[in-house]
């Protein structure tokens, strides 16, 4: 039998992961066809099938499952090597991953700070990407990641994390529909979500208005509600630059998220994260009071 290589593990564990050659492909960044090459080279040279293909997808067979554990612990080995190398830059030069939720209201504040980062370190090179995505940074999935948790949810053990600054949510409908449904002219709905919302934000039969709509997603909810579709969750950063989008009467906005800046333990050597995490931290102190729900607005 062949020797392994550790192209050949990460097909391996590529595949089990992703269910089938072209997630896998897009995962590791190559073509489908590599992927699918690669597995049928691996597995000739181990002289055994590692996935039945079936039309659901990929099944890993038992050959493959006695040697997933051998491919994780080398995965770990790497990355765990990777990681303490890159904790020893010292260095302000290089690149760095940054992984950040896809959230236009919050990322235009991140974007400015990032734009002056890179003004004062020419040398560094920001590799962003936007994703709501969870973010694997032991695995060296991104160097640094900016993401909203909940209040109550704290980071993994093994990263390091800093509350930047709390999200509050708050009932919103355009004032429009709001004046025509106090004259009889227009009913006042309500625009339901299957997302899990503070318990103490009032619902549809709290406010004795019936669900006309279910929409997922801040930003469809936002555009649904600056439409006049209804009354809406919304993160209270959403709104504050739409003059005719307004608060409820008679509710209140309640903590909804905090936004942590997060990053592995084994990078806080690293020169460029300590320099990232100084300049990002600056915006702890200039957090919009309207974000927080702490606004005069109604």
């Amino acid at each position: 039998m062949q020797e392994l290589s550790w192209d050949d593990l990460k097909v391996l564990l590529a595949c089990s992961r992703h269910g089938s050659t072209r997630t896998a492909a897009s995962a590791l960044g190559v073509s489908n066809s590599t992927v699918a090459r690669r597995l049928e080279v691996l597995e000739a040279a181990i002289e055994g099938r590692l996935f039945d293909r079936t039309p659901d997808g990929l099944l890993a067979t038992t050959l493959c499952e006695e040697l997933l554990p051998i491919a994780k612990t080398v995965e770990d080995t790497i990355s765990d090597g990777q990681l303490r190398l890159t904790g020893r830059d010292a260095l302000l030069a290089g690149k760095l991953k940054v992984s950040i939720a896809d959230f236009k209201p919050v990322n235009q504040l991140f974007f400015q700070s990032l734009c002056e980062f890179s003004e004062a370190y020419p040398r560094i090179q920001l590799d962003i990407r936007s994703s709501n995505d969870k973010v694997d940074l032991s695995r060296r999935e991104a160097d640094f990641a900016i993401r909203g948790l909940k209040v109550d949810q704290r980071p993994p053990k093994d990263i390091v994390g800093v509350k930047l600054g709390l999200l509050a949510i708050g009932l919103y409908v355009h004032k429009n529909l709001l004046a025509d449904a106090r004259l009889g002219k227009r009913e006042l709905t309500f625009i339901d979500t299957t997302e899990v919302l503070p318990t103490e934000l009032p619902t549809s039969t709290d406010l004795g208005i019936k669900v006309k709509h279910c929409i997922d997603g801040p930003i469809a909810r936002l555009d649904a509600v600056a439409n006049q579709m209804g009354v809406g969750a919304l993160p209270c950063c959403s709104v504050t630059e739409l003059t005719d989008v307004v608060r409820l009467p008679n509710t209140q906005s309640l903590p909804y998220r905090y936004v942590w800046l997060l990053y592995h333990k084994d990078l806080r050597q690293s020169a460029r994260i300590r320099a990232l995490f100084k300049h990002l931290l600056v915006l702890e102190k200039n957090w919009p009071s309207e974000w927080m729900g702490q606004t005069s607005r109604k």
